[in-house]
């Protein structure tokens, strides 16, 4: 028993201040039990010490591809050599002034509540991992060798910029990884010009690939500090809201309403094919408008959109605004021609 309770004093303090803050509020939250709370405890410490003993920190942007790579990395090999760092949330919306910084955490998360229907657990658990994120990155060790993975959109980009900027100091060798590039390098499907969006759409076998086979050069001096150069202008930036991808590089707006258009030219192409204009399912019309932008938003922010074109008087509804599954659309007639 003594030798229990030792073990748990030696993993507690093992934890940074944030992952004690999780702890705590999983624990009021969820009313979990002793036992629950000991295994969550030695699963975090666990992956900490899995972090200290990896060779190459990969550095994702999103569930999806963070799914997906550590699937590919699921060989006891590569689990001994490489660990991974997942950054959250979709980069291309919202404000990113600070958000290295605890205070630019709070002020996007506020953005967002005022906009998205987000229960207090959620932002919980986006506060949590945001700052575990960024603690994981600025205590990557000098001799740890850093693979970014990124591809041609603003999300992506965006987060690029964001990690480099933070990795401001650091000698580490650093690679990127550009998952659209790699695969229409190796032609896979080069009739698919538009493919990937982004990385979360490959799957494992793609992103394995693309780490064994692709030529990853070390990002050069003259390069990286150009882009942190433009990372630590995102981290300043108290205008911008909105930011696309092109063959440009990274455009910033400050208009919300940027997508607005394009959701109402989906509604139309809808009632086009069907030939009748009638109420429809507000997650199909989101899923429309998805499948066909070519910038990456995610659907949260669609759905946004579309119920700030409701109470713009753009499109009428029926049902329950509180999620996209419980009400249906129609556009306004005056709009049907415009």
């Amino acid at each position: 028993m003594l030798e229990d309770v030792n073990r748990l004093k030696e993993r507690i303090n093992q934890l940074s201040e944030a992952e004690a803050k999780s702890m705590l509020f999983l624990s009021l939250l969820n009313e979990k039990s002793s036992e629950d709370m000991q295994q969550i405890l030695l699963h975090m410490t666990e992956d900490k010490e899995q972090m200290d003993k990896a060779q190459t920190i990969h550095i994702v942007f999103g569930d999806s591809p963070a799914g997906s790579l550590k699937a590919a990395f699921r060989t006891l090999e590569y689990r001994k050599t490489e660990d991974m760092i997942v950054w959250p949330d979709n980069l291309s919306i919202g404000p990113v002034k600070d958000i290295h910084l605890a205070s630019g955490i709070e002020a996007r998360l506020e953005w967002f509540h005022k906009r998205y229907n987000m229960e207090e657990d959620e932002r919980e658990h986006y506060r949590q991992c945001m700052r575990t994120a960024i603690e994981k990155i600025n205590n990557i060790f000098p001799h740890q060798k850093i693979v970014i993975w990124t591809c041609q959109n603003a999300h992506e980009q965006t987060g690029l910029r964001l990690v480099l900027a933070m990795l401001e100091g650091k000698a580490n060798t650093v690679r990127v990884i550009d998952t659209y590039r790699a695969f229409h390098e190796k032609e896979m499907h080069p009739q698919i010009a538009d493919y990937p969006r982004t990385s979360g759409e490959l799957n494992e076998e793609n992103l394995l690939y693309f780490y064994e086979q692709f030529a990853m050069d070390e990002l050069m001096n003259e390069a990286r500090e150009a882009l942190m150069k433009e990372g630590k202008s995102l981290l300043a930036d108290k205008v911008h809201l909105l930011r696309t991808w092109t063959c440009d590089g990274l455009l910033h707006s400050l208009h919300e309403n940027r997508d607005d258009d394009f959701i109402i030219e989906c509604a139309k192409r809808m009632y086009q094919e069907e030939g009748t204009v009638t109420f429809k399912k507000a997650a199909r019309l989101i899923g429309e408008v998805y499948g066909h932008m070519q910038q990456f938003t995610g659907d949260e922010w669609i759905e946004y959109r579309l119920r700030t074109l409701i109470k713009q008087g753009v499109f009428s509804y029926q049902g329950d605004l509180k999620a996209m599954r419980f009400y249906e659309v129609k556009l306004q007639d005056e709009f049907l021609t415009n």
